[in-house]
């Protein structure tokens, strides 16, 4: 086995695209557009809203309000606090600390997202958009969430502990399989001097976003500090995270890019212009989902 060395480590650029919401952006903003098969990663923080659903949260008015998507996945995985979800599909929904939400858009769907915060008044979740490859972009719109019981928790002999969103690691696979992209995601915790090895075969796209800490990673032991998007280069199959006096905590996704042109235009994304402007006039004209 070979380490992939990290080719680029970014900081976040702050978007302001919802209520009350502090949105750090890295893949989808103007410093990496794509990272294909991604789209997009914001981490979504809320530091002052002290309801959560029960005690009249219901109400609350942070978050993004409805509105539409078509061609792509989106994943939503909550680090503190909860979040709400509905959609016209009828679901409705609040997962909490730990759980993920997963919404296929595919051929269309309007849905609405509203954060709250845990009794410390901090909400904290971080979003990825997949992209739906062309011919799936009209696949029909579905949602499910992973709660806690079905996500394993693996700890390693070095010290880590792995949740498993989505693929396997450690023999251990997570509950979301529903993805064309068929991703790996994982909730990874190095307490301090702890290191972990994770697969990550060439040719897959794979990234680690820090969220807490300064890990380094690699044989070259690149530094990264949070908020952090590490992202490896090809040249090995596996990437190794090392964490220093503190602990630090990072998400890993991996994926094979679809190598397909694609066409975005805000919360659409399709394949070319004749399916833009179908988007365009279904919403236009109602009838988009």
């Amino acid at each position: 086995m070979a380490n992939r060395p990290v080719g680029i480590v970014m900081t976040p650029s702050e978007a302001h695209e919802a209520k009350g919401v502090v949105i750090n952006r890295t893949i989808g903003s103007d410093k990496l557009v794509l990272l294909d098969p991604f789209l997009l990663l914001d981490h979504l923080t809320v530091a002052d809203a002290t309801s959560v659903p029960g005690d009249g949260g219901e109400e609350n008015e942070l978050g993004f309000p409805r509105h539409p998507h078509r061609g792509i996945e989106t994943l939503t995985y909550v680090f503190s606090g909860r979040m709400q979800h509905k959609d016209s599909l009828g679901n409705a929904e609040t997962v909490s600390e730990g759980e993920t939400q997963f919404m296929v858009a595919g051929a269309g769907i309007f849905h609405e997202e509203k954060p709250f915060a845990n009794a410390e008044g901090v909400h904290e979740s971080v979003q990825l958009w997949i992209n739906l490859p062309a011919d799936r972009k009209m696949t029909p719109a579905s949602y499910r969430a992973a709660h806690n019981s079905e996500v394993p928790t693996v700890t390693t002999d070095s010290g880590a502990t792995v949740r498993i969103v989505a693929g396997t690691f450690h023999g251990a696979t997570g509950p979301l399989r529903e993805s064309a992209a068929n991703p790996t995601y994982l909730d990874v915790h190095l307490p301090a001097g702890s290191s972990v090895t994770i697969p990550a075969a060439d040719g897959e796209t794979a990234l680690a976003y820090v969220y807490k800490g300064e890990p380094t990673f690699g044989d070259e032991h690149t530094e990264t500090k949070a908020p952090n998007l590490a992202i490896f280069v090809e040249g090995g199959d596996t990437i190794t995270a090392r964490a220093g006096i503190g602990e630090a905590r990072f998400v890993f996704v991996s994926a094979k890019p679809w190598n397909e042109p694609v066409l975005q235009y805000r919360s659409l994304v399709l394949s070319n212009v004749t399916q833009m402007k179908e988007a365009l006039d279904d919403l236009k004209n109602g009838t988009f989902a």
